[in-house]
């Protein structure tokens, strides 16, 4: 019986040792994973530049929201290799759009608009003026034809714009069933409100309104018009209700990269058409380019790429004016990214300036009854954040817009080529940079 006590004594003695011993070297093994970790967010704000340019509260967040990736930035860091890129590579975020997910920015706002398209590229679209006024030469012919959008533009146009990321068109018209002619203008162009329906069959997902055209019909038709493309969720730039509205910049939030469009024109020879004032309605005007460098600045500081796009040049000329050279190199200077122009009815050439794109006028896309020789600017992004450019050439005819191939493709690539200052256009299309 002794004996038997003896047993049980030294079992449970036993039995405790090993539960002990287990307790002791869980807690050893805590000890040494907590002297293993690292506080990378005091880690790297030992260096300067991240201690001036972030904040110690948005760095815990990114620690939080996005693991290891402070890890991955404190090893660039040491290695000096550590750029503003480095944010995108180890979150799918670029730091401008980080900064805006910290700070909610996104939330109760109206000119952004986020998209995920789980590719590894974005493409941006544009096209030069489109007019779908009943008064004139397209809208007669889309009823006439009975095809819808397929009566004015082919299935291989339609591929291209629909499959973008964002396309834009310039929108050359008034929207509203009010108002009269402007007194003195020779075209004056108005779409009833139901015809913004074919931007959609069309894939547009942002106009520009900052042209000569948007006010032919007077201020009640100019404002309708903004009502009528709220009502429709099209975006719209270059135009509003007063100055901030017109100089205010869209923005497209695309795969974690945040990309700024904005607008202005300089069209008019005879000015008829309203600037926008700080308490009137109207155009963001550039004959002074002062207010389009403002938003073009505001727009670099709230985002990765700036798209600037401008009504200008001389009508029905290929050849370029001088202010469009001088200033769109300064727009360019000032944050821009690219530059699109449209307005001359003519395609006109483009130029490379700093290994940023101007793409002078894009011509009529689907504008009347003309032949008309036009295309589509493609801008795609990779994934790496670097820009290439693409021009698909087309050919408007009778009412109706379709993709060129072969050696009438060739023919206009090669015009172009001769239209433009030091852009070169490879057999794709593929926009590049002439070599010296």
């Amino acid at each position: 019986m002794k004996k038997r006590k003896i047993i049980i004594v030294i079992i449970v003695i036993v039995v405790l040792c090993i539960v002990i011993g287990k307790s002791f070297t869980s807690k050893e093994e805590e000890i040494v994973l907590h002297k293993d970790e690292t506080d990378y967010v005091n880690s790297i704000l030992k260096y300067d530049y991240i201690k001036e340019n972030y904040s110690k509260d948005f760095l815990k967040w990114v620690d939080n929201k996005f693991p290891n990736a402070l890890k991955k930035i404190n090893e660039q860091l040491e290695n000096n290799n550590f750029d503003e890129n480095s944010w995108y590579e180890f979150t799918h975020n670029s730091i401008v759009v980080l900064k805006d997910l910290y700070n909610n920015s996104y939330e109760n706002v109206d000119n952004i608009q986020v998209i995920n398209n789980d590719k590894e590229e974005i493409t941006l679209s544009f096209v030069g003026d489109v007019s779908l006024a009943d008064n004139w030469s397209v809208m007669p012919k889309y009823d006439e034809r009975k095809k819808g959008i397929n009566g004015i533009l082919s299935e291989e146009v339609l591929d291209i714009m629909t499959n973008s990321d964002v396309m834009v068109a310039n929108n050359e018209f008034t929207i509203s069933t009010r108002g009269t002619p402007i007194a003195g203008k020779a075209f004056t162009f108005r779409a009833d409100p139901s015809r913004l329906k074919i931007y959609e069959e069309m894939g547009v997902d942002l106009v520009t309104l900052a042209n000569n055209h948007v006010y032919d019909f007077g201020k009640d038709a100019f404002n309708d018009m903004l009502v009528s493309l709220k009502e429709n969720n099209l975006p719209y730039i270059g135009a509003g209700r007063n100055l901030a509205e017109a100089m205010q910049p869209y923005y497209f939030v695309i795969n974690g990269r945040k990309i700024a469009f904005v607008n202005a024109t300089r069209a008019e020879k005879n000015i008829m058409t309203p600037g926008a004032t700080p308490t009137e309605a109207g155009v963001l005007r550039c004959y002074d380019p002062a207010n389009f460098i403002e938003a073009i600045r505001i727009a670099k500081a709230n985002s990765d790429y700036v798209i600037a796009l401008i009504h200008w040049g001389a009508e029905s000329y290929h050849t370029l004016e001088d202010v469009q050279i001088t200033t769109g190199k300064l727009y360019l200077d000032n944050g821009a990214d690219v530059i699109v122009g449209g307005h001359a009815h003519k395609l006109q050439g483009m130029e490379f300036y700093n290994n940023k794109l101007i793409a002078y006028n894009l011509g009529d896309f689907i504008f009347n009854d003309k032949t008309t020789e036009t295309g589509i600017l493609t801008v795609k992004i990779d994934d790496e954040g670097k820009l290439s450019y693409k021009f698909s050439p087309c050919l408007e005819s009778n009412v109706y817009t379709d993709l060129l191939k072969g050696d009438e493709a060739a023919n206009l690539l090669a015009k172009m080529k001769n239209w433009s200052i030091n852009a070169q256009f490879l057999e794709d299309g593929t926009i590049v940079a002439k070599k010296d």
